[in-house]
């Protein structure tokens, strides 16, 4: 689940941090207006991670995200959802599908809690410019408040539509990049995107 958390981190650091750089300011304040607003999102996304062992892996997906507590994450052979009230947590590759309840804590993960209200903890400055995929995009780097799990980060928000297109994370335990290929906002997804059916042939651990 802490790759989860982490790529949470992709709406999280730029949608509400505060700035001491003006222009940083300003292009963060364009950046939450347009997540402060929206109702859903989509975005397909491919992850690299270096772990403090030196072991490295990348892989892609899609997350989906509802207000105010629903998100679906979908990997190769797993999938992560809740609907606010249940979460699930399924693994084709073992069969196998994990059911609890959902829990609104510190503790929890949810990219809704960090997309619509994460805490202002980062201090953010304007690098400069670089493309990501061919769009021109601003590169802010983050620098945590007080001492936690992540180190720092750099963003790349895009010039024309202020969505974040790519985050590089330092932490104590890897190093992640996260590119996002597509972003797709307020499209109307459908509540029963996020809730899960078990196939009939998988084992159910009910933890409720």
């Amino acid at each position: 689940m802490r790759k989860y958390f982490i790529f949470a981190v992709l709406f999280i650091l730029t949608a509400y941090c505060n700035s001491y750089s003006q222009d940083a300011q300003e292009i963060i304040k364009k950046v939450q207006s347009n997540y402060n607003g929206i109702k859903d999102a989509k975005a397909s996304f491919s992850h690299s991670v270096k772990y403090s062992s030196g072991k490295s892996q990348s892989e892609s997906g899609t997350i989906y995200i509802q207000k105010e507590n629903k998100y679906r994450i979908e990997t190769k052979g797993q999938i992560v959802l809740t609907d606010g009230v249940t979460s699930w947590s399924y693994s084709s590759k073992k069969k196998q599908v994990i059911i609890d309840n959902y829990k609104n804590d510190g503790n929890t993960f949810s990219p809704n809690k960090y997309l619509f209200s994460y805490p202002e903890n980062f201090y953010s400055d304007l690098e400069g410019s670089e493309e990501v995929s061919g769009v021109d995009c601003y590169l802010l780097k983050l620098s945590p408040r007080s001492k936690g799990n992540v180190k720092s980060a750099k963003i790349w928000v895009d010039k024309n539509d202020y969505l974040i297109r790519k985050i590089h994370i330092v932490s104590s335990e890897s190093t992640d990049t996260y590119l996002l290929k597509k972003i797709s906002l307020d499209m109307g997804i459908s509540s029963s995107k996020f809730t899960f059916s078990p196939p009939s042939d998988v084992e159910v651990i009910d933890l409720r």
